[in-house]
């Protein structure tokens, strides 16, 4: 890229900072920590802080640090607590003589999907801490356009550069789009003929989508940053369906056994559950009927007329399936019997929910009560005899 001299990595004991190093004075729009907004310089920097930074002057810091490299005074500093020299990476793209440069950090340890409240921070900082045990960080991005921009133009590439952010981390499997603390600045030579538009449809735009998202997910990859995405009773929590609940429907049609102590069926109920966490297959299902609920309620199963997913249509078998095959798959034909029981009742939280959903608890719940019930009643023959 002919605007860029090139990057370094300066360590400072554990610390390190990428410093990107332009081959003239260039324009910046930045949310950056130092000279953040506009500014004109020829030194970029990313700043590696600890994981717990706590500071009330964090420009401060970020000064002591650019006289430390010997930076001009209108140097732009970012800010991040992931390991620089391990996930720091430069890359290039060209789409119809667009040449596009972005040099990109990239950590997960506090991600958020944009526009959700920030509660439940006991999880969030489990998922956080589980993060930091690899690497942390924030998501910064620095883009260098080959030709000026209008103001507008600077503003209009910034979409495309956290759109191409939020397909890096979609590509590798995660539902948030960014970290609370991510920052973002794009790089303009100076000049009078400015390009106007910089958007997604255009072939600047386009490149550096693309060198964007080739950037983030390189660092994602070199880090080994994949979801956390915990067993399918955390998924079903995720969407409001818990434990207990489940427990309680199959307790609504429970035909009472005065040898069975309902205290030990909730231990055998609980503890087929957490084995069934570690299968596969039956996490495969269950994902699979949550993930056609959320398609269905979009109006996005294909074949499907828009509308007719929420009137429950009788030709729709594929939610039915499901069911069974879980259900038999964890007992048998009995574990099918238990299946068409709930379904035919739905008690509880079975007919709160929609089409995939109940027919996969009736045969999640199924199929553990009917196993559940084998077990005891082998027991009562071997017992008897």
């Amino acid at each position: 890229m002919k605007y860029v001299k090139g990057t370094e990595i300066s360590e400072n004991g554990e610390m390190a900072t990428a410093v990107l190093h332009l081959t003239e004075r260039m324009e910046v729009l930045s949310s950056a920590v130092l000279n953040g907004g506009h500014a004109v310089t020829d030194s970029l920097f990313i700043m590696q802080v600890p994981h717990d930074f706590d500071c009330s002057d964090p420009r401060g810091t970020m000064e002591a640090e650019r006289i430390r490299l010997g930076l001009p005074g209108e140097a732009v500093g970012m800010m991040t607590a992931t390991e620089v020299k391990y996930v720091f990476t430069a890359t290039e793209s060209d789409y119809e003589g667009s040449n596009t440069f972005a040099a990109v950090t990239a950590g997960l340890s506090n991600q958020v999907v944009a526009g959700q409240v920030l509660d439940n921070w006991e999880k969030r900082h489990e998922i956080s801490m589980e993060r930091h045990r690899a690497l942390v960080g924030t998501i910064n991005i620095i883009g260098v356009s080959p030709v000026s921009l209008t103001d507008s133009a600077k503003v209009n590439i910034f979409m495309p550069m956290v759109e191409a952010k939020s397909a890096a981390m979609a590509a590798l499997g995660y539902c948030e789009t960014g970290t609370t603390s991510d920052s973002m600045a794009i790089v303009s030579p100076i000049g009078d003929n400015r390009e106007e538009y910089a958007g997604t449809g255009v072939s600047l735009g386009i490149s550096m989508a693309r060198s964007v998202k080739a950037a983030v997910i390189s660092n994602l990859v070199k880090r080994a940053d994949y979801p956390v995405m915990g067993t399918f009773l955390d998924r079903l929590e995720s969407i409001g369906i818990t434990l207990d609940q489940m427990w309680d429907a199959s307790m609504e049609i429970y035909l009472p056994n005065p040898n069975w102590d309902e205290r030990k069926l909730r231990k055998m109920f609980d503890e087929k559950m957490s084995v069934l966490c570690q299968d596969i297959n039956v996490s495969s299902l269950v994902q699979g009927a949550i993930a056609l609920e959320d398609l269905g309620n979009k109006d996005c199963i294909c074949a499907m007329p828009r509308g007719m997913f929420k009137e429950d249509p009788i030709h729709l078998i594929a939610d039915e399936i499901i069911g069974m095959q879980i259900a038999q798959y964890i007992s048998g034909t009995r574990g099918i019997f238990e299946f068409h029981r709930f379904d035919r009742y739905k008690p509880g939280i079975i007919g709160k929910a929609g089409p995939f959903i109940d027919d996969m608890l009736c045969g999640l719940i199924g199929g553990v009560m009917s196993f559940i019930y084998a077990a005891l009643f082998d027991n009562e023959d071997h017992t008897s005899q």
